[in-house]
């Protein structure tokens, strides 16, 4: 059944169609990726279907479209700019989620307090007690907190940090606890605007577990295909100015789009076919005796509406990296490497051995050090203790995530000819090939979007011609397109690579090594990224040929003893409902006898109760996901 319904809305701008003709509907359980190129208008039909932003009549028909919603249609967006109170305590801000709920319980609360001194009132009282206390059963209130507590952990946010102030944390906290809010709110249909950005990969799994088990519709606008695949049934592409559905996930798009593209262009090379051969008719008899013929063709000619040509009307960016020069064949040896940050270990005893023609990817938990340890590489940062021992004939290249590289008062021009040997024309034919119009290349760089300073420092990258390739999150702010190329470049690079990034797809498609980072150190996997994650569910199934035969048998002891702790927490939890069921007939007995005291006693009992029964219930799904976890590892 839908719930959203769109029908040929159109948008432009300075008189020029953004959006035209876009028509689709959402169903209950849609899980929808909208993709398309960077500034194909995504955030602009998302503020659309939300109405905060007003479509435009089509100047065509001179009507406007129509958005159709289900009655109490509830939508909930996550936005790259979200809106949260900075003087907000974490845990309150995820809790402020249910203040409706908060509102019933100090209703509560106080309607109890009432019985003992209006007792004129007592039977009134208990009834809208009584009302009150079953909705808030109903609407889960006593599992509001362990919910907060879930949605926290699996977000990967500390427990230290409950208790800080919003307007304290970083922008990538801030970010997950926007993200933990929209998913508490559940709404009917909930649309994530790059929801993995500033998630490290245990933190996208987890939100994709979470996704998958979503019984409700969403929208997810990411241009992280593996994160893609794994979640939605249905992807909504916009390109041309319009939008085309296609069933399946990212992968089955691919398949479908080619096939799509494979038969566009044999319509459009049958459509050019017949226009020459009416152009030929016309050229040949316009003066002769089918003269009319002839002119009554032009005619058809003129008010034909012509296919465009489906290969060459999406711009793609242009890129190649090439050496200077062949470097050593040890590239760098790193030896017991360590950092801390106000008293703070961050890591220590990492060590890298990197060789010419290495594509290694760094990863690990946020805040394990990654980008610091490619920030000292480039003698960016200071290392507290170890050892760099650098190879010969070294040209490095570094692109860091946050462009401090690039001067923001330049324009990408002066960027380019201040910094490079280049002639203006050089430099404007090298930003064409970068999606930079003639116009954008005197744009400010600190005006522009992540995306296009992406570009302005893969540019710069390109002409440095380094040998030995330094990224620290090169996938941000591009689209699908554009990562996709960055790849090609990247796996045709003869030089030496090390990187940093989240992009599980974009990983696969480059590393041959990979580098977990922990406080206490790193460990080589040699391979690439499907190598390395099928390693660490080896060292966690006990199958890895690097596990003794004493920690396979810990394993197989932590499964027996969450076996007999599950079993014991299920009957715990039952004999706790059953005497709350006990307690809840004494309390109501009480009631019919107007006993004040007993019934205050009776609901602080119910109260302990409540927090006991929380509290087994948050040990017992614990369990329950471990054990689930190591006997699918085992099997």
């Amino acid at each position: 059944m839908a719930i959203l319904q769109v029908n040929e809305l159109y948008k432009g701008f300075a008189g020029e169609p953004l959006l035209k003709d876009i028509t689709f509907s959402i169903d209950e359980k849609d899980r929808i990726g909208l993709i398309g190129l960077n500034g194909a208008g995504k955030t602009t039909l998302i503020r659309m279907l939300l109405e905060s932003e007003e479509h435009d009549p089509s100047p065509d028909t001179n009507k406007r479209g129509t958005i159709s919603k289900k009655g109490g249609l509830k939508m909930g967006y996550l936005s790259q700019h979200f809106d949260l109170d900075e003087d907000s305590r974490v845990f309150d801000e995820l809790m402020s989620v249910y203040s409706y709920l908060k509102e019933d319980y100090e209703k509560i609360q106080w309607l109890n307090n009432r019985l003992a001194v209006d007792m004129d009132n007592f039977d009134e009282i208990m009834e809208e007690l009584s009302v009150l206390s079953t909705k808030y059963e109903q609407e889960e209130g006593y599992a509001i907190e362990y919910k907060v507590k879930q949605i926290l952990t699996g977000l990967n946010f500390p427990e230290s940090l409950w208790k800080n102030r919003i307007g304290d944390l970083s922008g990538g906290q801030k970010s997950r606890i926007a993200l933990g809010k929209i998913l508490l709110e559940e709404p009917d249909l909930l649309i994530l605007d790059e929801p993995t950005n500033h998630l490290d990969l245990t933190a996208i799994e987890w939100l994709e577990r979470f996704l998958r088990d979503y019984n409700k519709a969403f929208i997810l606008i990411s241009h992280d295909r593996y994160f893609l695949d794994n979640v939605i049934n249905r992807v909504f592409e916009l390109e041309k100015k319009t939008i085309k559905a296609y069933k399946g996930n990212f992968t089955d798009f691919t398949i479908q789009k080619e096939a799509y593209l494979s038969g566009a262009v044999k319509a459009y090379e049958k459509e050019q076919d017949k226009i020459k051969k009416m152009e030929e008719f016309i050229r040949r008899y316009k003066a002769g005796v089918k003269c009319k013929q002839a002119r009554g063709r032009e005619k058809i000619l003129n008010r034909m509406e012509k296919m465009e040509d489906p290969t060459n009307t999406i711009k793609r960016m242009k890129l190649k990296f090439e050496v200077n020069r062949v470097s050593t064949d040890r590239v760098v040896k790193v030896e017991n490497l360590s950092k801390s940050f106000d008293g703070v270990e961050i890591f220590r005893d990492v060590n890298l051995d990197v060789y010419r023609g290495d594509k290694i990817g760094i990863m690990g938990k946020n805040g394990t050090g990654k980008s610091t340890i490619l920030r000292i590489l480039n003698e960016l940062e200071s290392k507290d203790s170890g050892s760099i021992t650098w190879g010969e004939k070294l040209e490095i290249g570094y692109y860091d995530q946050n462009h401090s590289g690039l001067d923001g008062n330049a324009t990408i021009i002066e960027e380019l000819m201040f910094n490079y040997p280049l002639s203006e024309e050089q430099a404007r034919t090298l930003a064409g090939g970068f999606l930079f119009s003639e116009e954008d290349v005197f744009k400010q760089i600190g005006k522009l979007s992540g995306g296009e300073k992406s570009r302005v420092a893969l540019m710069k990258l390109i002409l440095d011609k380094p040998n030995f390739i330094i990224l620290d999150e090169p996938t941000n702010h591009l689209d699908i397109y554009s990562r996709e190329i960055l790849e090609e470049a990247l796996e045709g690079y003869d030089g030496t690579l090390i990187l940093v990034s989240h992009d599980r797809y974009f990983l696969e498609s480059v590393v041959n090594k990979v580098y977990e980072i922990t406080k206490d150190g790193s460990t080589l996997f040699k391979g690439d990224y499907e190598a390395y994650k099928n390693r660490k569910e080896e060292k966690v199934k006990g199958t890895d040929k690097g596990l003794d035969y004493e920690e396979q048998k810990k394993i197989k002891n932590r499964i027996g003893t969450l076996e007999r702790r599950y079993e014991k927490l299920e009957v715990e939890i039952e004999e706790l409902e059953l005497a709350k069921e006990e307690v809840e007939a004494r309390y109501h007995e009480a009631g019919k006898k107007n006993d004040v005291g007993e019934l205050m006693d009776i609901q602080a009992e119910l109260d302990g109760l409540d927090e006991k029964i929380m509290l087994t219930m948050e040990e017992w799904e614990a369990t329950s996901l471990e054990l689930e976890e190591l006997k699918e590892a085992a099997s």
